[in-house]
């Protein structure tokens, strides 16, 4: 207990100064203004805002641990002291001791209002804000003021001193040790406990830094803003205790140096702290810990280049840590790229369930995790934020792994190697009971790639998921196996899952049942809706393999002026299916529909079909794109698996429900594999109506043998003799179905195109032998590349044709002038056109309105003709293109 009648403080002025230093002070940055609100019993309290307690703060109120922690932390007195301070005005003073008397009348020891009253941090942080009150205002305190504050420091010094109330090996623990030598060093003289209390203190914090601190020099809790507040408070520790424990003071220089590297490494490109475990990721040039460390090269990492000394290597590795960092470069600054890589579990204080996590940062966020949500371990999204789920690691059937479970030599660093060209490091993690996984994390400077390449070995039948959280600000979009993220309609990025097991690939965003997931946390409590890709694969006995290959660039689908989010819609069933819906623009056509599929394009080009032919047709128009695979799938599956049937099946469903569309009132349409899909749709579903232009119908003669696709054959079934026989036959069993709702069906084919006698003839026997209404037309002369020209003509009138409605064609062309010019012995017939295609010209000479001279279609677009009598001339001129599109213009009259 303090004795009073002593001298207090033997310290001497700079001593206490140094003492100072290490006590908090505000948490605002405006303290005065901070503290002229708390005297209106309004508190500033980031990150949680002004709180207003017009009767007095709420002790014992239902709030979150992380609330909780700086109110009965007592953090408010920070702004009070420091206005005190700055004005010496005694309101600031009184209103502070008010405060701390309210709180020890409301919170008696043991239990105090509520569990935060006497946790272990809390109770420290109290203390030091009580002491730097005390050192303010001793001197102007009344007497029985000063008893009261007076005992229960010493309460809680003593109470700090106990084993049982001790968080050992934690930075917890810590402050509590900070907190009770501050007390021990100020109270030297008059506190009869203080060489003992000081004794503990020290031998602790020596015990506490000898313990968490790697001996890379990295803190093992986790979380990279923990490593810079320890290291913060080891570094107070050399300034205050180099005169008064000079030994203790070398032991803490000597660590405090060791722990450099790694705080300038782990910041990002952008001087943010990245998001990993306990950490918020904010800006470190805006924190306390941007002059932590002298170096030339801290300051460049924390002021992104604009000061300081570029570090020499771009990747460091802490093997013993368990963090791998790789760079692209520093020159760049922000736009650098940056991959953190995390496989490490040392304690339990501050870590996440993130066992193989890791971050991407390329000009900005990629990849991310969950991020905190603070310390409320009941609140849903917290246990989220903690979880295995808010990270990029492994879930074994359904489950992740407990945040704590002391299995700290299962999570490890295997092995690195950095070279100038690639970095790369593997991590294992064998804390899952009978499964191991094992990370492999490759980085490719040139290609700007980053593989990554997921090994799970158990010797039982698993089910299994991986998560990739996307950065809140990207838009992402899943195609098959392929997904590209954009950012402000630019892709960024795209990731591509290649596995030795089947794996679904699921977009999950803003969800709360049955499990939270989708969700970042930029600050605590404050969440934010992101996207997190699923991976979903199971396996036997055996072990799997998957590998997430990250394009930052040299993207296998290219990239786009703008991204496809304002046309596209996605449908989620079994797979996602991507399609554009255009309402009926046509209040007579308000009850059809028209499915639209998409033609074979070049490996990773996905388009939609017909759109501009169709734009004048007023029916309900549904386009569906086929993006699955290196080239489509033609709209039926993998590894004869129709799953891709079934959501494109579901997606179809969907529309008809919902805009009531009946199956007769349905029409399929489409060209090569387009027109395959809307023959196999439309006769399997029993719709109206099939427009199938130049279609496939022996499907593995096709793609194995006629057009070498058998890339396409192998993600639907497999290239072999009986697959190939698997695939010819695929359209032909639908044939069996019942005709009598069979559709109408409009074959279209060129004479010249191979389709025609090795697909369509086929295909129409067989319809026809069955008893299928059907109708073949053809194109003379035309090959299989003339159907992207003739057929939309077909497929416009056709369509217009069936709904019984004007078809406005779209001429490519368009004729500027027509002239006649009267040459004395011969008139000139001359034709000016504008657009594109091969024209051809027919020249109709009138005279006196009746026809004297015509010509059939010839090239030349100037023709002569020489009349034999008197009167009033002029020639109708007709244009066509080799679609036999026509445009017509009369010119002007000549009279002889």
């Amino acid at each position: 207990m303090i004795n009073t009648k002593k001298a207090l403080t033997a310290l001497d002025e700079e001593k206490i100064q140094k003492l100072m230093r290490i006590l908090p002070k505000s948490r605002n940055k405006d303290p005065l203004a901070a503290a002229k609100n708390i005297m209106g019993n309004k508190y500033p309290l980031p990150p949680f805002g002004v709180i207003r307690y017009p009767k007095g703060i709420l002790w014992n109120e239902d709030k979150s641990r992380s609330f909780l922690r700086l109110i009965h932390g007592h953090t408010f007195l920070g702004c009070l002291t420091d206005a005190y301070e700055e004005t010496k005005e005694e309101q600031y003073k009184d209103k502070a001791i008010g405060l701390v008397k309210d709180w020890i009348q409301k919170n008696p020891y043991p239990n105090g209002s509520n569990e935060m009253a006497f946790h272990d941090e809390t109770t420290a942080m109290r203390l030091q804000y009580w002491l730097r009150l005390y050192i303010l205002a001793k001197d102007k305190l009344a007497s029985s003021d000063e008893q009261l504050l007076l005992e229960n420091m010493a309460k809680t010094a003593n109470l700090l001193s106990q084993d049982d109330f001790h968080s050992t090996n934690t930075n917890h623990g810590m402050f509590q040790d900070i907190s009770l030598l501050a007390y021990a060093m100020y109270f030297e003289e008059a506190d009869n406990e203080s060489d003992r209390y000081r004794d503990i203190a020290l031998k602790r914090l020596v015990d506490y830094f000898t313990y968490v601190y790697t001996e890379e020099g990295v803190h093992k809790e986790h979380s990279p803003s923990y490593h810079f507040l320890v290291s913060n408070y080891l570094n107070k520790l050399v300034v205050w205790l180099k005169d008064l424990s000079p030994n203790h003071a070398k032991f803490f220089v000597d660590l405090f140096k060791k722990t450099e590297k790694y705080a300038t490494y782990i910041i990002r490109p952008d001087g943010l702290f990245p998001p990993l475990c306990d950490t918020e990721s904010k800006p470190v040039v805006n924190s306390s810990y941007r002059s932590l460390y002298k170096s030339e090269e801290f300051l460049y990492a924390v002021h992104q280049g604009k000061a300081g000394r570029m570090p020499v290597e771009k990747d460091a590795v802490f093997k013993d840590s368990g963090y791998a960092i790789f760079r692209s470069g520093w020159e760049r600054k922000e736009k650098e790229t940056y991959v953190l890589f995390s496989a490490a579990y040392h304690t339990s204080y501050h870590k996440h369930s993130d066992d193989l996590n890791m971050h991407i940062y390329s000009n900005g966020d990629i990849i991310t995790e969950a991020g905190p949500n603070g310390y409320n371990y009941k609140d849903k999204f917290t246990k989220y934020a903690y979880s295995s789920f808010g990270h990029n690691t492994l879930i074994v059937d359904g489950r992740g792994l407990p945040r704590v479970d002391h299995q700290h030599e299962k999570v490890y660093i295997k092995d690195y190697q950095l070279t100038e060209d690639y970095s790369e490091a593997t991590g294992v993690n064998e804390r899952y009971s009978g499964v191991t996984h094992t990370r492999n994390v490759r980085y490719n400077k040139q290609l700007e790639h980053i593989t990554v390449r997921d090994h799970v070995a158990s010797e039982d039948t698993h089910q299994y998921k991986l998560f990739w959280h996307v950065a809140p600000d990207l838009e992402v979009h899943v195609r098959d196996q392929i997904v590209e993220l954009f950012r402000n309609n630019k892709k960024v990025a795209e990731l591509e899952i290649t596995s030795t097991t089947d794996v679904n690939i699921r977009a999950v965003r803003e969800q709360t049942v049955p499990h939270v997931q989708g969700w970042v946390f930029p600050k605590m409590e404050s969440k934010q809706p992101a996207t997190v890709l699923e991976l979903d694969f199971s396996s036997g006995k055996d072990s799997v393999e998957v590998v997430t290959e990250f394009r930052l660039a040299n993207y296998k689908i290219a990239a786009r002026d703008q991204g496809p989010f304002e046309l596209e819609s996605h449908y989620q069933s079994m797979n996602g299916v991507k399609y554009h819906f255009v309402p009926a623009a046509d209040e007579t056509l308000q009850d059809k529909l028209v499915i639209v599929f998409s033609a074979l394009a070049n490996k990773y080009h996905y388009v939609y079909n017909y759109m501009k032919t169709l734009d004048e047709v007023g029916a309900n128009k549904l386009f569906i794109l086929d993006d699955f695979g290196e080239q489509g799938s033609y709209y039926l599956g993998k590894n004869r698996n129709h799953v891709i049937e079934t959501s494109v099946s579901s997606l179809i469903q969907y529309i008809m429900s919902k805009h009531g569309f009946t199956h007769k009132n349905v029409m399929t349409v489409g060209s090569s594999k387009g027109g395959y899909a809307a023959l196999y749709y439309g006769i399997k579903y029993h719709f109206g109506q099939v427009i199938a232009g130049a279609p496939q119908s022996k499907l593995g003669d096709f793609l194995i043998d006629q057009a070498e696709h058998v890339n396409i054959a192998e993600y639907i079934s497999g290239s072999d003799n009986v697959n190939k026989e698997y695939l010819n036959q695929i359209l032909f069993n639908l044939l069996d179905q019942p005709v009598d709702s069979a559709p109408d069906i409009r074959l279209y084919v060129g004479t010249w195109d191979y389709h025609h006698k090795s697909h369509v003839l086929p295909l129409y026997h067989q319809l026809k032998d069955r008893g299928y209404k059907v109708t073949l037309d053809l194109e003379d002369r035309a090959n299989h590349k003339d159907l992207k020209g003739y057929f939309p003509l077909y497929l416009g009138r056709t369509i217009s044709e069936i709904l019984d409605v004007q078809y406005v064609e779209h001429v490519p062309f368009k004729i500027k002038r027509a002239l006649l010019k009267d040459n004395k012995s011969y008139f000139i017939a001359r034709c000016d056109t504008e657009g594109h295609g091969n024209l051809e010209y027919a020249y109709y000479i009138y005279k006196d309105d009746k026809i004297v001279h015509k010509t059939s279609y010839i090239e030349e677009e100037i023709f002569r003709y020489k009349p034999r009598a008197k009167g009033e001339y002029r020639c109708r001129i007709f244009v066509r293109n080799q679609y036999k599109q026509k445009a017509v213009r009369d010119t002007n009259s000549v009279f002889i």
